[in-house]
């Protein structure tokens, strides 16, 4: 059984990954408590933030000041996402529950899941367009004869995770930290908190329990999805919560969005958010 407790991370860096607490990680700490109400929710942090919004955070929160981790399993962690990767499977392996990425928003209770012993959503790959006419040529070609699908899978995705205290698969994907390769933004950036749980979950299927991409992860993360969140007022009615996906969002979207703005124009993001200020 998994434990209604919820688990939040940041601070891993002093500079906070050049995106400071801010309204967007309010709402998403403030949605989760009023939908699921949990028994606890942990926030898990080294560098604590400031602000006004952090201010109104605390009261919902429960503090664990940690250390963010250098290395794990002998192999050096260089990125603050990377750190946070291990920080939450290791806060789910000594307590189990949900974590929830600060970049997110709730729409309906999770309680559902909590019977299975490990739950991950699919990440899907947004559509291929080509830039120039010979990759137009190509991708037309291949996909006539249907050698491409242009709307994949990426993997399993670890922004929203559900487990079992010390379950089988967050021990199973801990254990793969012994090969971590990743020195950043390169190659193998996503290769264990995305492609990793991806491989476990075709190896050891009565382990994990996936629930499809409109669950946690969409819209996506490209333009049209992105202005499907921010910009439309678009229905998604398999959505329990909705990922919002900092790295492409904060510049035009997150960093500079106020309350006013929240209940003064109709946005997908905004409808939803409104209820929680």
């Amino acid at each position: 059984m998994i434990p209604n407790i919820i688990h939040f991370i940041f601070g891993m860096a002093p500079d906070f990954g050049g995106m400071p607490f801010s309204l967007v990680n309010y709402l998403a700490i403030k949605s989760a408590v009023e939908i699921n109400k949990p028994d606890a929710v942990l926030f898990h942090y080294d560098f604590e933030p400031r602000g006004s919004w952090w201010e109104k955070s605390k009261p919902l929160l429960t503090l664990n000041k940690i250390k963010a981790p250098e290395s794990f399993m002998g192999r050096p962690l260089y990125h603050v996402a990377h750190k946070a990767d291990v920080v939450r499977l290791l806060a789910l392996k000594e307590t189990g529950g949900i974590y929830i990425d600060l970049d997110s928003i709730c729409v309906k209770p999770l309680q559902e899941f909590l019977g299975h012993s490990f739950v991950i959503g699919q990440e899907q790959k947004p559509e291929y367009i080509p830039k120039n006419w010979r990759q137009k040529y190509k991708y037309a070609f291949r996909n006539y004869f249907h050698l491409i699908d242009t709307n994949t899978i990426t993997g399993l995705c670890n922004a929203v995770l559900l487990s079992e205290k010390n379950s089988e698969f967050v021990n199973l994907w801990l254990d793969t930290y012994a090969s971590f390769r990743s020195k950043g933004h390169d190659k193998y950036w996503n290769e264990h908190s995305v492609r990793v749980p991806q491989q476990l979950a075709e190896k050891y299927p009565d382990k994990v329990t996936i629930l499809d991409p409109y669950a946690f992860y969409y819209p996506l993360y490209n333009k049209p999805g992105l202005e499907d969140m921010f910009e439309k007022v678009t229905p998604f009615p398999k959505a329990y919560l909705h990922h919002l996906w900092e790295h492409f969002s904060w510049d035009d979207y997150l960093s500079h969005l106020t309350g006013k703005d929240i209940f003064e124009t109709d946005t997908t993001y905004n409808c939803i958010a409104r209820k929680y200020l």
